[in-house]
């Protein structure tokens, strides 16, 4: 392989013109990907700046094959190219305050730098869960935050095909409100529904679960929220609809709703607390150190 990409690169004269990067030097970059020793020769130059073989090897990964190659290939030689032919026009035309960029790139590596020390310490102080505790009493103070903009329920949805067995006892166990016969209706709806969806411990929009009616069917909620269940049918299908509770828009939302965001409130919390307090005690330690000097 060394042998055939010598006498290759030999023959090249690598140039950058309309017609791209040259399918000779495509096919080099494609049959060395896997060299770890091949020749570091210069593939491309702008000015006097050199790409080399090496770099562009580097970036493709290995087990690439031999298309991939050539495209990755092609692509990282183009972008170079032209972040060549940018920063001489930025030089030639900036003036020295423009590119006296010392300042910024000291400035945005302190603060980079101080930004993944502050994450790193985060992370680790934030591994332990926020307790279930702290999220009810924070419900408690502040519920009257989380007010519903539209109605929520619990509910439970199945399509019953127009054949199915039984449909007496379904429409018995529907209708009750008991935990067996809960638990009847779900091993039946395992057994002969064509959908069932049990959203039971789960709270969702009131407008979610009456768009899994077909259209043509109008549901009142008015009168869904008075009687609580709902059941329709066609041709084919029977459509059961109970609601297990519901909460009403602009009424203050249950906990189990608004646990998840009530976590990651604390968690933020927690997050710019630590951060106030690892500010003070460095400042704290870098004076009793003598790290710290104010003339």
């Amino acid at each position: 392989m060394h042998i055939l990409i010598d006498k290759i690169v030999g023959y090249v004269h690598l140039t950058w013109g309309m017609f791209g990067i040259p399918l000779v030097l495509l096919f080099c970059v494609a049959c060395a990907n896997n060299q770890r020793e091949a020749d570091d020769f210069v593939v491309a130059k702008v000015l006097d700046s050199e790409l080399r073989f090496s770099q562009v090897r580097s970036f493709i990964p290995q087990g690439t094959s031999a298309d991939d190659s050539l495209l990755m290939a092609k692509n990282y030689i183009r972008n170079w190219i032209t972040k060549q032919l940018l920063l001489s026009k930025a030089l030639q035309n900036l003036d020295a305050e423009d590119k006296n960029m010392n300042a910024l790139v000291e400035d945005y590596k302190t603060s980079l730098l101080i930004h993944q020390y502050k994450q790193k310490l985060v992370s680790q102080k934030l591994k332990a869960d926020i307790r279930d505790e702290e999220i009810e009493q924070y419900y408690e103070k502040n519920k009257y935050n989380f007010i519903l903009p539209t109605a929520i329920v619990r509910a439970v949805f199945f399509i019953i095909p127009e054949s199915a067995p039984k449909m007496s006892e379904l429409r018995r166990w529907f209708a009750a409100n008991d935990a067996q016969s809960l638990d009847n209706l779900e091993q039946y709806c395992i057994s002969n529904a064509k959908k069932f969806d049990n959203f039971d411990n789960q709270w969702q929009e009131l407008g979610f679960i009456l768009n899994l009616i077909p259209s043509e069917f109008k549901v009142s909620t008015r009168e869904l929220m008075r009687t609580k269940r709902v059941e329709l049918g066609d041709n084919e299908n029977y459509y059961f609809l109970k609601l297990v509770e519901f909460a009403e828009e602009q009424t203050v939302a249950p906990l189990e709703y608004v646990k998840d965001e009530i976590e990651l409130i604390l968690k933020n919390k927690v997050k710019m607390e630590f951060e106030v307090e690892l500010e003070r005690q460095i400042n704290q330690e870098g004076v009793q150190k003598n790290y710290v000097t104010i003339y």
